[in-house]
């Protein structure tokens, strides 16, 4: 699409306006202020060919267009060709401002035919035909960087979609890892608990077996036991050793009391 910057901008001459005031306020930029001036002097004295066409510059340059076009229409009435070149070049920039090239290319023509030095004119004519019409080089490189695009989407979109069903497959072969894990994990579990309750079968007291704390006390409780036993019968033994002494005493003084 052209570029609106390199467009002419709308002219306003002093050399067509006899309204000192008007044209002062528009070069000062004060659209309004000149707008207001331009309609006053409609308004005292009627439709004016140069008031109207500075009442559209003003309208134009606020962005009116509709304004400024009923305007510029206005002043084609005048018998004066160089208004009318100014004005034809006008209307050419607001059909322009408004999107339509081909009848802004038809105004710059006809602003060329009223007056062909006009060089704003022949400028903006041929930047816009030349934008509407590039040369055949740049239209075939344009299809040809369209297309290449078109291309370049197209593999990416085939990239994304092998990258997706990739990252699927990834996904896929992890998950079935992970559930075969889980399931030789069971698995190691179910033997362990299987082995665990084999050995119980085979050993049923294995259980019942004391712990090594348990253990040791019995043992100590043996130990004391078998000394007490120990001293229980070296005592009994000592006791009989007494007693057969003194049997042996007594069967003496029984011998000796019958002899004397």
């Amino acid at each position: 699409m052209f570029s609106k910057a390199a467009i002419s901008a709308i002219i306003l001459s002093s050399a067509l306006l006899a309204q000192d005031e008007g044209l002062n306020h528009y070069q000062n930029q004060d659209f309004g202020a000149a707008r207001d001036y331009y309609e006053s002097v409609l308004e005292k004295k009627g439709n004016q060919p140069q008031a109207q066409f500075g009442r559209g510059s003003s309208a134009f340059q606020q962005g009116d267009l509709e304004t400024a076009k009923q305007a510029f229409e206005q002043s084609l009435k005048t018998g004066d060709d160089q208004l009318k070149s100014k004005v034809m070049y006008n209307l050419g920039n607001t059909f322009y401002k408004n999107q339509k090239v081909e009848e802004a290319l038809a105004f710059y023509r006809k602003a060329l035919e009223f007056d062909p030095t006009d060089k704003e004119a022949k400028f903006n004519y041929e930047f816009l035909k030349y934008q509407e019409q590039p040369p055949e080089d740049q239209q075939q490189q344009e299809q040809d960087k369209s297309e290449e695009n078109e291309e370049n989407q197209e593999d990416q979109e085939e990239q994304k979609q092998s990258d997706s069903e990739n990252q699927e497959k990834q996904d896929q072969e992890y998950q079935e890892q992970e559930n075969k894990e889980d399931e030789n994990d069971q698995r190691e579990k179910k033997d362990e608990d299987k082995k665990e309750q084999e050995e119980q079968q085979e050993n049923p007291d294995q259980e019942q077996q004391p712990q090594p704390e348990q253990q040791e006390t019995m043992e100590e409780e043996k130990s004391q036991d078998l000394k007490q036993a120990e001293s229980i019968l070296d005592a009994l033994k000592q006791n009989e050793k007494i007693m057969q002494k003194q049997q042996i005493a007594r069967a003496k003084s029984r011998k000796l009391a019958k002899d004397w």
